[in-house]
């Protein structure tokens, strides 16, 4: 009994209660205390029901954007849309190119990174031509790359210089039949350069393929006749179209452009072996939870909405997509589809 005594004073005495309070002060301080132990199991059970990027005031710092391309048509729409996450976050959000090999050493660099603090901005075709390409990437596409939202389809054009004199595609492919080997090509990386070597391929046709280093020489080129057709963006080919050298025959893209409402697609023209989406979007690494991704996407989204920011995107050479999760993946899966066509017919590791 003295034990049991000894021990109940010392639980009243851990409790906080003393003899001198009153029945009613002693309740009301054991009813506070199981309060305040209830916010904070409550508190404990949030911070495991949630992760803590979708909890944590994010972004905390500076967002980097790596971009898989060098100055011109997409690097700019990445701006753009820097520029609007940076507002919308209230952080800014800085953009660092990763240009070269097909797209693989900006996604090198981003997957290395493991940051969530840092997103990837790139083309589809890195996703699924690049692993095509090169045997042992340092990283898995399906494991490392995490889609977030599709931003906006470059709009992908054929042109062709004044020196073959033709106005349309069954023209363009007259004109090759009749001199093989006489005229050369060249095209943006991916899947512009294997789509129209496919072309080349199913029509019998012969070209010489050109390739550059400087992104912006091609251009010059196919206004001075040293080559004769032109497969890229339309801010990377448009130069020498209007100053009268050359010409285009066919938007690439599903849809018409905004920017050039009377040029047909190739699909219209009777030719869909030449249909290139051209999807770009935004995506996320390992360390980046999949409600931070989900946020991102509902503000990529309401971007994508924004009329100074579509105005701006399409006198680009831009079609502005809706921002979604959904659209970058199925936009992947299907250009996975288009890729698997074209291997059947050409090596893509060697595409003339």
């Amino acid at each position: 009994m003295m034990m049991f005594h000894r021990k109940s004073s010392f639980a009243i005495a851990l409790t906080g209660f003393s003899e001198g309070k009153s029945r009613r002060e002693q309740v009301s301080a054991c009813a506070g205390r199981r309060t305040v132990s209830l916010i904070v199991a409550l508190a404990c059970s949030a911070a495991f029901a949630f992760p803590m990027a979708a909890r944590a005031e994010w972004p905390e710092r500076p967002v980097k954007l790596m971009v898989t391309f060098p100055p011109g048509s997409a690097n700019a729409a990445a701006r753009i849309f820097a520029d609007a996450l940076g507002k919308k976050w209230g952080k800014p959000v800085v953009v660092e190119d990763k240009p070269g090999a097909e797209g693989t050493i900006g996604v090198g660099s981003f997957v290395s990174s493991q940051d969530d603090h840092t997103l990837l901005y790139t083309v589809g075709g890195s996703v699924t031509v690049a692993p095509l390409l090169i045997d042992k990437l340092s990283y898995d596409v399906e494991r490392d790359l995490q889609p977030i939202a599709a931003t906006t389809a470059i709009v992908l054009t054929l042109a062709v210089s004044n020196d073959l004199s033709v106005r349309s595609i069954p023209e363009l492919i007259d004109a090759l039949r009749s001199n093989p080997g006489k005229y050369a090509w060249t095209s943006g990386p991916t899947l512009p350069r294997y789509v129209f070597a496919a072309f080349l391929k199913r029509n019998g046709l012969q070209m010489n393929f050109v390739s550059y280093r400087d992104a912006s020489q091609p251009q010059a080129d196919l206004g001075e006749g040293r080559i004769q057709v032109l497969v890229t963006s339309l801010t990377a080919s448009s130069s020498p179209v209007q100053t009268g050298k050359a010409r285009f025959l066919a938007v690439l893209n599903p849809t018409r452009a905004a920017v050039l409402p009377d040029l047909p697609t190739a699909r219209e023209l009777g030719h869909p072996e030449l249909e290139i989406d051209g999807m770009a979007g935004i995506f996320g690494g390992k360390a980046i939870s999949a409600a931070l991704r989900n946020r991102i996407a509902i503000d990529v989204a309401a971007i994508c909405q924004q009329p100074d920011v579509r105005r701006k995107l399409e006198a680009g050479g831009h079609k502005v997509l809706g921002g979604t999760t959904e659209e970058l993946k199925a936009g992947i899966a299907k250009q996975r589809i288009w890729v698997s066509e074209i291997t059947k017919l050409i090596d893509i590791r060697n595409a003339q």
